[in-house]
């Protein structure tokens, strides 16, 4: 354990002993290999063995390498998995587009007592790798803390979190499995090159964001919504989404519900079809309708094209159906659409589309309550590897000058930019970036059709591959997207936002040659090249940037490309919050020239007060809602960013007359709602302060958790007999802040609707009345849920706390404590292990085993309610301030003796 060492396998079986050997001495361990062997197994399953009855955890990540799994024995590793509860084994499926291949060959051995270690090099766990082949390994020790070993623990760690299949769950891992058979039955690969459907239906189990539309979905059938729009682009499985859907739905009703599956394309209805019966597990399930196709007289599971449908509409009954799915809605046709909506009354009405606007300028929006179920936004499909990455290119374009220039106007922005020196910019950036001889797959975004035609013949006289594609030469429009598809053509020119029902997942290359002041435009136009394909690593992308009208935000669209969070002229300059793997370059005149409208549009605060007020006067009570929406923030980032009362902003209040604000209080007031997920908690402050509770119907402990809340700052009687001298006259102490904190109280009601409408919260699982696992509190509202804290006169005596310790017992029955994991690398345990539901607490260091606390820990009759810090505003300097996050009721197990005590508990 004192020295480094360096394998070659001249000794055999010497670097397999060495695993062995630092595995049976460690207290966790981390293997990754691609590529594991039932030999090599078959020689560390002693070693298992050792570890299950010692309580060695083991976490072992590996990949199938392709879609045959040639070198991984998976039905072994399943055995391993099933055979030992102490081994967490994920695989990595490179069948799947995303995927990114891992390559690492690592061991990772961690201990608790004695110092950490790692064996890293070229070797597989196989016997080539081990044994006979030609490898370097090294090991290394862990000499303090956060060095080399350390660093490969924590990418370790955030490894486990990515989205592998995991083979605890039999049933990602059992169809893993089958489909890996079934490719070696048959000896093929499975081509997934062009086929945007491989990704929605080759795979039976969810990534993360998938997950959440689903719970999104639930929730708001809970709050008795029937009409739901998914908004997810093209190729991050919506019609998958839709299925596993349906299936959580039958499975709460325990009988399979009618559906009725509509698209505009039978090849859509095809795939749509595959897609459900794989998910369902069931291959007959479903029929087809489209081009005269017979159906059964009364089906119940149908999939059909709407234009077939339509004609007969006559033959079904307009209850037939529990659920109606329509995918890619945008596309169908207005007066079909309307037909077939209007006709049927389903109980459940899904919508599935990349983008709501639809080529006749209408939204489908209107069809679902003029709202979106769930949004998937650009910038988290590309960080989450679904869709694929760019290069982002802002060419300086300073000479061209549109100040003055209206740009909804497609003839002014002509007149300026249709000059020959722009041209040559153009070709000069090909020229640059591309290189003359390269062979892209190119999308140029013109602005009329008289420009794409003058580009075209442009680039054709540099001798590149241009053709054109508008409304013009539409009788030509499948030759030219099939030449364009295969290379024959390189430069595509067109106009607008090209979306009518067309497809290239082969775009690699974006050129913008005009500016727009519509961000669904530009993020529809940069969409047609994020479709990930096993040939396309990046999208490059060149932006030529022009100096526009003061009026107008040039970073509209550019902003998009960051992290929302992510605000003021910093993000721009240091390229932070860019999406995984992507970059962009600003040529110097182009960067200040997005400087320059960065400093104007979000350098001042100014500015988002400006649009408060615009959206107020155009929205009213829905305008949080709507700046929230266009700016795509979220409520916590709003707030973060305006610093202020959105209701004092927007009514422009400078004075607070004396019933708005009866003790000046300001915004912070507004952090013990904005981060609030229990739905129980927000539905019932909601109904209370729009006066739609009984007195007869109050809780007194939501009353009380309100009242807390409120009243935050408040940290002795003194200071609460201070604001309230006479308390015991007042009869009703929720309706009286009410009363005297109108402002106030507008402003949290806003934020309450907002999280009920918007958010997807937590129910209450009846573990205790107001907390509920998972849920975030403030440290008042931890205190106020377990009964400590209480300004109720008529439920019990009054209890002001000043809590700074983070842990207390009280009342001889139960025990609090508010954990903070160890930041700062000084060897504290505290941690909540979802994996084996354990929770751990690295008591203070100035605390014994004799600490009532400690000691409280045997005691079975005290309750030990278990927080652990909630990090989510930790980047948001006005929104800041301690958060928990309740992880439930906990058992004492035993303390840990280490560099520091620690308390283990089994939740």
């Amino acid at each position: 354990m004192k020295e480094d060492k360096f394998f070659t396998n001249k000794d055999q079986q010497e670097l397999l002993s060495e695993i062995k050997n630092e595995i049976v001495t460690s207290d966790e361990v981390y293997l990754i290999y691609p590529f594991i062997s039932k030999a090599i197994l078959n020689k560390i399953e002693p070693t298992f063995e050792y570890c299950l009855k010692n309580n060695i955890i083991i976490k072992i990540i590996s990949t199938t390498f392709d879609d045959l799994a040639q070198f991984n024995n998976l039905n072994e590793i399943r055995k391993i998995s099933e055979k030992y509860k102490n081994i967490k084994i994920k695989i990595e499926d490179n069948l799947e587009k995303h995927s990114e291949r891992i390559h690492i060959k690592a061991a990772i051995f961690k201990r608790k007592v004695k110092q950490d270690s790692a064996i890293i090099g070229s070797s597989n766990l196989t016997y080539k790798g081990m044994i006979s082949g030609r490898e370097w390994n090294i090991k290394i020790i862990s000499k303090e803390k956060n060095d080399l070993v350390h660093q490969l623990i924590k990418e370790f760690d955030y490894l486990w979190e990515e989205d592998f299949v995991d083979f605890s769950n039999s049933f990602e891992r059992d169809f893993l499995i089958q489909r890996i058979k079934e490719n070696q039955d048959s000896k093929i690969q499975l081509e997934i090159l062009n086929q945007d459907s491989k990704f929605e239906y080759s795979k039976k189990y969810l990534y993360k964001f998938q997950k959440e539309v689903i719970d999104k979905l639930s929730y708001r059938r809970f709050l008795n919504k029937n009409k739901h729009l998914i908004v997810m682009a093209t190729g991050t499985g919506k019609t998958l989404v839709s299925a596993f859907d349906y299936k959580r739905q039958i499975e709460q009703v325990n009988k399979k519900l009618k559906i009725l599956f509509l698209a505009h394309q039978k090849e859509i209805i095809d795939q749509a079809i595959n897609t459900y019966r794989q998910v369902l597990n069931d291959s007959n399930f479903g029929e087809v309708l489209y081009d005269q196709k017979i159906i059964s007289e009364n089906p119940e599971y149908l999939f059909a094209t709407i234009q077939s449908l339509s004609n007969r509409l006559e033959d079904f009954k307009k209850e037939q159906f529990d659920i109606i799915v329509y995918d890619e809605a945008h596309h169908i046709a207005a007066n079909t659409f309307d037909k077939t909506f209007n006709y049927f009354q389903p109980k459940q009405i899904i919508g599935l589309t990349a983008t709501p606007e639809r080529e006749d300028g209408k939204n489908i929006k209107k069809y679902f309550n003029d709202e979106f179920a769930s949004e998937l936004r650009l910038w988290d499909a590309i960080d989450q590897k679904l869709l694929c990455p760019f290069d982002y290119y802002c060419i300086d374009d300073s000479k061209t000058d549109l100040t003055g220039v209206d740009l909804d106007s497609d003839r002014e922005i002509f007149k300026k930019i249709n000059t020959e020196s722009r041209n040559e910019l153009l070709f000069k950036t090909i020229e640059k970036y591309l290189g003359i001889y390269a062979r892209p797959t190119a999308l140029i975004f013109c602005v009329t059709i008289e420009h794409a035609n003058i580009i075209a013949t442009f680039l054709k006289a540099k001798n590149l591959k241009a053709e054109v594609l508008t409304s013009q030469n539409k009788n030509d429009r499948k030759r030219i997207i099939h030449e364009f598809s295969i290379g024959r053509i390189n430069y595509l020119c067109v106009v607008n936002i090209f979306n009518e029902g067309i497809d290239i997942p082969e775009i690699n290359t974006i050129i913008l040659l005009r500016p727009t002041n519509s961000k669904t435009i530009y993020l529809q136009q940069l969409g047609r090249g994020l479709r990930k394909t096993e040939l396309k690593n990046k999208l490059e992308v060149y932006d030529l940037i022009s100096n526009i009208d003061n009026k107008y935000d040039l970073t509209l669209g550019i902003r998009n490309l960051f992290e929302p969070k992510i605000i003021g002229t910093n993000f721009i300059s240091t390229k932070h919050g860019l999406p995984y793997n992507s970059t962009i370059t600003l040529e110097k005149n182009a960067e200040e020239i997005i400087l320059k409208s960065l400093k104007k549009w979000y350098g001042n605060k100014n500015i988002i007060k400006e649009q408060v007020v615009k959206y107020f006067q155009k929205y009213n009570l829905k305008s949080l809602e709507m700046i929230i929406k266009d700016y795509e923030l979220t409520l916590q980032d709003f707030y973060n960013n305006l610093d202020d009362l959105f209701i004092k902003t927007a009514k422009q209040i400078s004075n607070y007359l004396p019933t708005q604000n009866d003790t000046k209080r300001n915004k912070n007031i507004l952090k013990q709602f904005i981060f609030l997920d229990n739905y129980k908690i927000i539905s019932y402050f909601y109904r209370r302060l729009t006066r739609k509770i009984e007195k007869l119907n109050i809780d007194y402990d939501l009353d009380n958790l309100f009242i807390t809340s409120v009243l935050y700052e408040i940290t002795s009687m003194k200071k609460f007999l201070g604001l309230y001298p006479n308390y015991l006259k007042i009869d009703d102490l929720v309706q009286y802040f009410m009363d005297n904190n109108q402002l106030i109280v507008e402003e949290i009601i806003l934020i309450l609707k907002y999280k009920l409408d918007n958010e997807t919260l937590i129910f209450s699982d009846n573990t205790e009345k107001l907390l509920s696992i998972n849920s975030t509190y403030t440290v008042k509202q931890c205190l106020a849920a377990v009964g400590r804290t209480n300004f109720l006169f008529y439920r019990e005596q009054l209890k002001v706390l000043t809590f700074q310790a983070g842990y207390l017992t009280f009342d001889n029955s139960k025990q609090i404590i508010l954990a903070d994991e160890d930041g700062m690398g000084y060897g504290k345990l505290t941690k909540y292990d979802m994996e084996n539901n354990k929770f751990y607490w690295s008591i203070p260091e100035n605390m014994t085993l004799e600490h009532k606390i400690i000691k409280d820990f045997n005691n079975l009759e005290i309750k030990k309610y278990l927080f652990i810090h909630d990090k989510q505003n930790y980047n948001q300097k006005n929104m800041f301030l301690k958060l928990y996050k309740f992880i439930g009721i906990g058992t004492f197990n035993n303390m840990i003796v280490d560099n520091y005590l620690t308390a283990e508990f089994d939740m």
